[in-house]
């Protein structure tokens, strides 16, 4: 028996509306957003039509023509003066507190993404005067070669419901700082943040049209943002499935696509591992957001010869972890996940995995202290590599240890997935660091620590996890296109 929804107090649901060509566009037709710890309907948000899609795109078209010529270090100004404000105590804790009404993240990590957000965004703004050509020698005697990087012109960006705004600001700021106009489309599941920063953006005074926030069904929407001819570029985050169809929409159209998808993160740990540093980190890898982080640590392959107190350290974290309301307690270290539905098809994936041979050591069962949509951590023994759960993303609390014997036998098991997004070794062996580093099939390699990207490393998967990336220089330079020009002289 489920626990009844609890019944809070009456409380006016409020009525939101997008951001077009610098004005706060009505709507006829809206969504509805739902807190998914108890179901409450928080937020309506603007459903758009095609047509009004079409509206912000125009928008952002025409304002490109005067943004891309604005000096960069003005364009980087006007990112201060959103900075300044996202700074802000009582903006940090409203559009926190919206990320946690719409996705159920605890009120304090919500919080800290916004601050990191602004954090990521001032990084990102000193690019404005690092923006480079080169000179080549021609094979001309009286001729150099110029290589100049320009703005593309408008960037759709298609934010993921798992980190609103972080995601968001990892990806709109560098695009305005490179001299591009942006078409945002939040989530269906979490808009309301990108409407509460989209009055931030207002306030800080960008010109109209330079940033427009449209809200609306993927299939209207969506469909729009990647078939326009007056699209330049449309960057997303989110699963592999929704990637490969906006990849296929904007080839038609020769559009850009950048594309940041899913994956299945291996964390080794070999036999001479510090066994507390890789439980802490790997525990922290997988329960991050509740499981629900493209990188998180999907699958673990431990050694043989400590994995039975590998095991029990690892236990014994999970089974610490408190769970609850994140707007209740603001600390809780996990909150529900997205929705009741996500949980139903964890839990289906756990039920897999025990029918192939898997034994649940904690977790593995929807909450019923809480309700529909809380999965507890879940921890899997006695996995292999043929199952399911090994192999298919999880996107929950959810971990799977697998035992190996040889530095091959778990490189190709590592290996053996469709993803290459992220992985995770540990080991005080610097052979096995080399040998591992050189011979995994992925992006990124953390060694001896949990996953977390730095702001000026690099973000981007291999095979199915996605084409292009963010961050760092590699990630600014995916915003720009380069002009040759050859000077006769």
């Amino acid at each position: 028996m489920r626990r009844p929804k609890k019944k809070r107090g009456e409380r006016k649901v409020q009525t939101y509306k997008a951001y077009i060509k610098g004005e706060f566009v009505e709507s006829s037709d809206f969504l509805e957003v739902n807190y998914p710890a108890t179901g409450e309907l928080v937020a309506k948000v603007p459903a758009l039509t095609k047509e009004d899609t079409e509206e912000a795109i125009e928008s952002a078209h025409i304002a490109f023509k005067e943004w891309k010529v604005t000096p960069s270090y003005k364009r980087a100004e006007y990112v201060s003066n959103l900075l300044t404000l996202m700074r802000k105590e009582e903006n940090l804790a409203e559009i926190g507190r919206a990320i946690t009404q719409e996705t159920g993240k605890p009120f304090d990590a919500a919080k800290s993404e916004v601050f990191y957000g602004a954090d990521l965004g001032e990084y990102q703004a000193q690019w404005a005067r690092r923006i480079e050509g080169s000179v080549v020698d021609s094979d001309s005697t009286n001729e150099k070669i110029l290589t100049y990087k320009e703005p593309l012109g408008v960037v759709v960006t298609i934010i993921p419901w798992n980190f609103p705004i972080y995601v968001l600001m990892r990806k709109v700021v560098p695009a305005l700082i490179a001299g591009n106009t942006v078409v945002i489309k939040p989530s269906i599941k979490s808009p309301v943040s990108a409407l509460k920063l989209a009055e931030l953006f207002h306030e800080a005074g960008f010109p109209k049209g330079v940033v427009n926030v449209v809200t609306g069904l993927d299939d209207v929407v969506g469909e729009a943002l990647t078939s326009s001819a007056k699209v330049n570029m449309v960057t997303f985050t989110g699963s592999t499935k929704v990637g490969r169809h906006i990849g296929e929409k904007c080839a038609a159209n020769m559009i850009r696509s950048s594309l940041e998808l899913g994956g299945k993160a291996p964390a080794i740990v070999m036999e001479d591992a510090d066994l507390e540093l890789a439980a802490s980190a790997i525990k922290g890898g997988r329960l991050a957001n509740s499981g629900q982080v493209c990188n998180n640590t999907e699958r673990v392959y431990v050694h043989s010869s400590v994995k039975k107190k590998f095991t029990e350290m690892l236990l014994e974290k999970f089974q610490e972890v408190k769970v609850g309301d994140g707007l209740e307690t603001p600390d809780i270290e996990m909150g529900p996940l997205i929705s009741k539905n996500d949980a139903k098809r964890v839990h289906s994936l756990v039920e897999g995995a025990v029918a192939e041979g898997a034994k649940i050591l904690c977790g593995g069962k929807i909450s019923e202290e809480l309700g529909d949509s809380f999965y507890p951590p879940t921890l899997l023994d006695l996995c292999h590599q043929g199952m399911n759960i090994v192999h298919e993303e999880v996107f929950g609390p959810v971990l799977p240890i697998v035992t190996f014997d040889s530095l091959d036998e778990v490189i190709d098991m590592a290996n053996d997935s469709q993803y290459g997004l992220t992985s995770n070794i540990y080991t005080n062996n610097y052979k096995h660091v080399m040998e591992l580093t050189s011979r995994l099939d992925c992006g990124e390699v953390y060694v001896n620590r949990q996953q977390g990207e730095a702001y000026q490393g690099y973000h981007g998967g291999w095979k199915q996890s996605g084409i292009g990336g963010d961050d760092g220089k590699h990630g600014f330079e995916e915003f720009l296109q380069i002009k040759t020009v050859y000077m006769k002289y």
